[in-house]
C-alpha cells in the first residue's frame, strides 16, 4: 500500500480528552453532567440480553450511498458518550454512525462480563459483530471501524475475527499491536507530572493518607478519581484544558477491574502483524507528533508495513478532533473520501 504522510500545523485548539496511566480514554466538549445525546437503540441478542448503542444516520444519498461507520473508544472499560463529536463529524460527511459503550461499562454495565470459555475481549469482539449483524439488515457495504487509542486494538481485534466484514481501518492515536508505544508510558506520565504540579500522581503520601482507611469499594472509587484528576491532564498539549476537562468525570465512567482484565486478556492473544497483512483492506493512521504515544507506534506500524495513509497533526496531543479541531476535520474528510 501507498503510504502518504501529511504533516498538518491546525487553525486553533478547542477542549480535550483523558488517558490514565496505561488507560487510554476520549473527550470533547465542557457540558454539565455530560452523558450521550444521540438517538438510543436496542439490539436483543441470542442470549436474551438487551445491548444499548446510538445511531446518527446521514442524509440519504441515493447516488453515491457510503459504508456505515461504528466508533470504537477507548479504555478499555471506559464509557464511549465523549466520542459523540467524532459521531457528529461522520455524519456530516455522509455516513450512518454508530457508537456504544462496551459491555460491563456505562449504558451496558449490566450486561455479564463473565461468559464460560471466553474472555472479556472475546465477548467484546461478539457484542461488535452482533451490532454488525444488526446493521447489515439495511447496509449492503461493509462498516468502517474506527478506533481510538484502545478501541484501534479492539478494531484489530475484530477484523481479526471477521476480515470479511470490514472495509477499512481508521486508527485514530492507537496502541500499536506490541505495545512498544506503552513501554515508557508511566514514567513519561511521572515525569511530566512533576514538571507540572507539585503533588505527582504516584506519591504515596498523596494516596496513603486519603485511602489507607477506606473499604475496598471506596479505595477503588477515590483512586479512579485521584487518577481522573491527576493523570488526565498530561494528555493535553493545553494542560489546563485537562484540568478543566477532567471535572467532567467521575469514577462511574471507568471500571477498573475491567480494565485489568482487558489487558490481560489481550496480552493472552495479542494480534500479530502477521495476521493484520492477511487482511485484504485499507489501514489509515491519524495521530498528533506531541501524543504520548508518538512515535513509537507509528514507527511500529510503518515498519510492519501494515499502513497505507498516514496524517500526524502538530501542537496536540492524545485528541486532535478537540485540540485541532479543523485540521482534524479535514484529515478525516480526506482519509474517508473514496
Amino acid at each position: 500500500m501507498q503510504n502518504l504522510i501529511l504533516e498538518i500545523t491546525a487553525y486553533f485548539s478547542s477542549k480535550s480528552s483523558i488517558i490514565i496511566s496505561a488507560l487510554l480514554f476520549c473527550g470533547y466538549t465542557f457540558n454539565a453532567n455530560a452523558a450521550f445525546t444521540t438517538p438510543t437503540k436496542k439490539i436483543v441478542n441470542s442470549q436474551s440480553e438487551t445491548f444499548v448503542y446510538h445511531e446518527l444516520k446521514a442524509a440519504p444519498n441515493t447516488n453515491h450511498p457510503k459504508p456505515h461507520v461504528i466508533l470504537l473508544g477507548g479504555g478499555p472499560g471506559f464509557s464511549s458518550w465523549n466520542l459523540e463529536p467524532i459521531q457528529k463529524l461522520l455524519q456530516k460527511l455522509g455516513h450512518n454512525t454508530y457508537l456504544m459503550d462496551m459491555r460491563g461499562i456505562g449504558e451496558n454495565a449490566s450486561l455479564p462480563i463473565s461468559a464460560k470459555n471466553q474472555s472479556i475481549t472475546e465477548q467484546w469482539v461478539q457484542d461488535i459483530h452482533n451490532l454488525v449483524m444488526h446493521l447489515d439488515s439495511s447496509n449492503t457495504s461493509k462498516p468502517i471501524l474506527i478506533g481510538h487509542s484502545w478501541g484501534a486494538l479492539m478494531a484489530m481485534l475484530y477484523t481479526r475475527e471477521f476480515p470479511n466484514k470490514v472495509s477499512q481501518l481508521l486508527l485514530l492515536n492507537p496502541v500499536d499491536p506490541e505495545k512498544n508505544a506503552m513501554r515508557d508510558l508511566t514514567e513519561n506520565i511521572h515525569q511530566k507530572n512533576q514538571q507540572l504540579q507539585n503533588t505527582t500522581w504516584d506519591d504515596e503520601s498523596a494516596w496513603d493518607n486519603e485511602i489507607s482507611n477506606l473499604s475496598s469499594e471506596e479505595q477503588a472509587r477515590k483512586i479512579t478519581e485521584l487518577q481522573i484528576t491527576q493523570v488526565l491532564p498530561t494528555y493535553f498539549y493545553d494542560y489546563q484544558q485537562g484540568q478543566d476537562y477532567a471535572k467532567l468525570f467521575d469514577y462511574t465512567d471507568f471500571n477498573i477491574d475491567l480494565n485489568v482484565n482487558a489487558w490481560k486478556a489481550y496480552d493472552a492473544n495479542p494480534v500479530t502483524y502477521d495476521q493484520i497483512r492477511r487482511w485484504n483492506l485499507p489501514i489509515d493512521f491519524l495521530d498528533c507528533r506531541q501524543d504520548t504515544l508518538m512515535p513509537e507506534n507509528l514507527h511500529a506500524l510503518e515498519t510492519n508495513q501494515v499502513l497505507r495513509k498516514v496524517i500526524v497533526l502538530d501542537k496536540c496531543s492524545h485528541f486532535p478532533w478537540i485540540e485541532q479541531r479543523e485540521a482534524f476535520k479535514d484529515s478525516m474528510r480526506y482519509l474517508l473520501k473514496d
